[in-house]
């Protein structure tokens, strides 16, 4: 649609021009509470998929790709609090159905929704118990004796600490997407995390299994205006446009769509590492054994946004200082946090850097 007609002409036409704008107003309001109200949510993660391997309520996909033509295959790891469907959103806006359609041999964990029994779980457990175990069924399933790893958000610092420790099966790429490693400065979340006016123990030992909704709200609080008001006046300037809603009802049930926190990986992610800042300072331990990237020797692609408040590009650029790898790629883009894997512009300029640079090391 166009814009508002500006008014102009005699009294007859001025007022023909409010009737219609007042018209139009009025049927955008209607659409727009009828999709809040009474839209279904819309389909996602859709790319054809296997279940290959069961643990607890993790699942490990393996995407259907009848024209493998890289023989390295990709694990993609994503964070414990939201679900990793934003990595095959919907047709057409799908990393995941991008990487398979360009030949790649694609595989993803999912870690389920955690409950009441999983409270306990702490990164110890989430990187020998899973990880490390789902690195080896996608190493027999297809055969190779090396790997190339995703990690997008506090899924890269999980696949940090593994990448760490395991020396095999090899590990020959490792794909950076707005993760933290280094805390020294995260924003605001530094200045409402810092001790002691934040005491994470007490967070964890009251609820013991975090709530989603606790998580949720200290995250949308860090952009009320912009995740509270802002989410549902985008969604009204799309239907007054005419521009097609389905990416926004995708991206809104993503957004809202989250996990529970096990109270002990919560303590060490918010005390060892979000207030003692303690990968990069070489005091971060894993069931006694000292997490150290300077092990790390895998090829690197290190990409962030430049609008990203959730995790600033200094977090993730550290990596490229403290591993030893040889091979690093950085690329920084002015988007936020989800625009290195969904919207348009990742479609246009993330998407293709991404399987260029994972084509030529597979």
């Amino acid at each position: 649609m166009s814009k508002l007609r500006m008014m102009s002409g005699s009294a007859d036409e001025v007022g023909a021009m409010l009737q219609e704008n007042y018209d139009r107003i009025l049927d955008s309001n209607r659409k727009w509470a009828e999709i809040l109200t009474f839209d279904p949510d819309p389909q996602t993660g859709l790319t054809p998929k296997e279940v290959v391997w069961r643990k607890n309520k993790a699942r490990l996909y393996r995407y259907v790709n009848h024209d493998i033509k890289h023989k390295t295959p990709l694990l993609m790891i994503y964070a414990l609090i939201n679900k990793p469907y934003i990595l095959d959103l919907i047709p057409g806006m799908s990393l995941v159905e991008n990487l398979v359609e360009q030949g790649f041999d694609v595989y993803m964990l999912d870690w389920g929704d955690w409950e009441w029994e999983d409270r306990d779980l702490c990164f110890g457990d989430l990187v020998d118990d899973y990880i490390s175990r789902a690195v080896l069924k996608v190493c027999q399933i297809s055969r190779v004796k090396e790997i190339s790893l995703l990690g997008y958000c506090m899924g890269g610092t999980i696949t940090t600490m593994y990448a760490a420790l395991y020396p095999t099966p090899l590990i020959k790429n490792i794909i950076y997407l707005a993760a933290p490693l280094d805390f020294e400065n995260a924003g605001l979340s530094s200045a409402w995390l810092k001790e002691p006016e934040f005491n994470p123990d007490r967070v964890a030992d009251t609820f013991q299994l975090i709530p989603k909704e606790f998580i949720d709200l200290g995250v949308k609080m860090l952009r009320p205006i912009t995740n509270y008001w802002g989410t549902y006046t985008r969604l009204w300037k799309t239907i007054d446009e005419g521009t097609p809603i389905a990416a926004w009802k995708a991206l809104n049930k993503w957004v809202n769509d989250n996990s529970n926190f096990p109270g002990a990986a919560y303590r060490q992610w918010i005390k060892d590492l979000y207030q003692g800042n303690k990968l990069v300072k070489k005091e971060f331990y894993i069931k006694g054994r000292l997490v150290d990237m300077a092990n790390i020797k895998a090829h690197l692609l290190v990409m962030c946004g430049e609008k990203d408040h959730l995790v600033l590009p200094g977090q993730t650029k550290a990596i490229l200082e403290h591993s030893q790898a040889l091979d690093k790629t950085y690329r920084e883009y002015p988007v936020g946090h989800g625009g290195l894997v969904f919207g348009s512009y990742a479609k246009k300029e993330s998407y293709p850097v991404i399987s260029d640079w994972l084509g030529e090391r597979s």
